[in-house]
């Protein structure tokens, strides 16, 4: 398979590192591997991943290889240990884990689909995708999908907004009566809010960068829009700030945070930051009265709750190397001839993949 894989994710490397590869920006990475000479790129970034797939020129053995420098160059960051490298079948596979969600903090969880979908829809409108990937992303949608439907991988928390209201309800026991604010108003910002509702909080406010969609989601959910600029007055009374924007940079500093607990009389702050990049400056964790939990410290109750599902994995590992196997088949029928389709496959393959997880 023409393919190579570099990645780091949340088992991989540590958040700095993460942090360095989410801020350069899935459409930067991908246009500058292009320039460079690589034929084809897709990448993936997520709150807990930074992966690439690409075709390259000359042997394919120096591939993965040639790709880690190329991002490593671009990064300025050298990740060592920290990668993983795969090429041919074993990048097909890992791919289709990913979809499958055996390699999310959240066992089993859904987003992960979209966030395939999005990526490779993106690489492909930039025309740096052919057949051969083409077909790769869209099985591996597929795969996702079939596990999800053949399996009960996905039972329980299945998602990082889930389990960070769950990690909220562990703090203060109930939920009912709190004052929440909601930073970001995208998908797991939304996501994160009707959670936030379902456990009968008494005041949600939604902020975002962009008033409008801050007002539009907020009116969806019958919460309180709050402008980007006045989201700090809201720091001394809010019960819990639960942040996920997708800034580049920061949007809580140390700063704000103090002068918002000079005017809290002596209650602490807890804020939960599920972004990548961090949405909290990491000096805010060394103030005192404040409590910043991340995306790590959900893994405690992400595998708590993956450890009912643990019979499940192998289950979704056999369909996963199946549709390996046959997707590697639809790749020696290229070979041999061009009208050749997928061959012993469970799954019908489609021209257009329209595959998500409610």
């Amino acid at each position: 398979m023409s393919v190579a894989l570099f990645g780091i994710n949340h088992r991989s490397a540590p958040v700095e590192i993460r942090e360095t590869f989410a801020a350069l920006g899935a459409a930067c990475v991908r246009e500058s591997l292009l320039v460079a000479g690589w034929k084809e790129a897709v990448v993936l970034s997520t709150c807990n991943r930074f992966e690439v797939y690409a075709v390259g020129n000359g042997p394919r053995e120096h591939w993965g290889e040639h790709l880690s420098k190329a991002l490593e160059k671009l990064s300025g960051v050298a990740v060592g240990a920290h990668r993983y490298l795969r090429t041919g079948s074993e990048a097909v596979a890992h791919l289709f884990s990913v979809a499958s969600g055996l390699d999310s903090l959240v066992l089993g969880e859904c987003e992960i689909l979209s966030q395939i979908k999005k990526a490779y829809e993106s690489a492909h409108a930039s025309a740096a995708t052919s057949k051969r990937t083409n077909v790769l992303f869209q099985r591996a949608l597929l795969v996702g999908k079939a596990v999800r439907s053949s399996t009960h991988i996905s039972m329980g928390q299945l998602s990082v907004a889930s389990v960070a209201v769950e990690l909220a309800k562990r703090i203060f026991g109930s939920l009912a009566g709190s004052d929440v604010l909601v930073l970001g108003a995208g998908e797991t910002a939304e996501k994160t809010a009707r959670h936030l509702i379902s456990s009968k909080v008494s005041s949600l406010h939604i902020s975002n960068r962009t008033w409008e969609r801050a007002r539009d989601l907020a009116a969806k959910l019958k919460a309180d829009p709050v402008r980007w600029e006045a989201f700090p007055s809201l720091l001394a009374k809010a019960d819990i700030v639960v942040s996920s924007t997708g800034a580049s940079r920061p949007v809580l500093s140390a700063e704000v945070v103090k002068r918002a607990l000079a005017q809290r009389g002596g209650r602490s702050l807890f804020l939960i930051d599920i972004a990548m990049p961090r949405d909290v400056s990491p000096d805010v964790d060394k103030i005192n009265g404040v409590y910043l939990y991340r995306i790590e410290d959900l893994r405690a109750i992400a595998d708590e709750n993956a450890s009912r599902r643990r019979g499940e994995i192998e289950a979704a590992r056999s369909i996963i190397v199946r549709e390996t196997d046959n997707f590697g088949a639809w790749l020696e029928s290229l070979r041999v001839g061009p009208e050749i389709s997928l061959r012993h496959s469970h799954l019908k393959p489609a021209p257009k993949v329209v595959a998500v997880c409610n």
